[in-house]
């Protein structure tokens, strides 16, 4: 390998550029950039266009694309992603947190709780989560129309009897593998989900 050791001393230095660090963040900017960030997957937002700087973060965190949130199998999603998204008061109305090993029932509670509008919800081979997710996100979102959290093992009756109480509007439920659901439960969601068109069952021993 041969390094060149001629001293280039007719090259003049840069002077420093007065440019904002940013040079997106203008208003005329605004939509242009929302367009270019809409092309980008919720991994590519977050784990790098977010971290450009702070108008882009803000940018990417814009409630314009959080309406339709998929995080599945993303194994960096955690409680905290989840509440930094509540805290903005997103009018999300579909969540996929399939595979997400990181996420619990804190997580999934906090986002239910600023999310009165979500309509589907997916939750496949998530056994960290429980009832109190279920739970919250039938207290807080009625307008359920899916819910599909197949494989998770702490799933209980007491989980349906929430869906039941309020969420009338629920149409299409997977419950597959959820080993611990007995015929009480499947009861007391069909007494209140009297919309309910499409209800998945797989080695579910405990339901007749």
């Amino acid at each position: 390998m041969q390094v060149c050791k001629r001293k280039c001393s007719e090259v003049q230095r840069c002077t420093p550029s007065k440019q904002p660090r940013c040079t997106f963040a203008t208003p005329d900017g605004g939509l242009e950039n929302r367009a270019v960030l809409s092309h980008l997957t919720v991994k590519e937002r977050c784990l790098c266009a977010s971290l450009v700087c702070k108008y882009w973060r803000d940018l990417c965190l814009d409630f314009q694309f959080w309406k339709q949130i998929d995080l599945s199998g993303l194994q960096q999603v955690n409680d905290d992603l989840l509440v930094k998204i509540a805290s903005r008061r997103q009018n999300i109305t579909e969540l996929n947190i399939s595979d997400c090993r990181g996420v619990h029932d804190h997580g999934v509670s906090s986002l239910a709780s600023h999310c009165p509008g979500l309509q589907k919800y997916t939750a496949y081979r998530c056994k960290q989560l429980g009832d109190a997710s279920l739970a919250a996100l039938a207290a807080h979102c009625p307008l359920l129309v899916k819910v599909h959290v197949g494989n998770q093992d702490k799933l209980t009756d007491e989980a349906l009897k929430k869906l039941g109480e309020h969420c009338s509007e629920l149409k299409d439920i997977h419950l597959g593998q959820c080993y611990s659901i007995t015929d009480e439960g499947m009861v007391a969601l069909s007494k209140g989900c009297c919309k309910l068109q499409r209800l998945y069952l797989q080695e579910n021993k405990l339901v007749s």
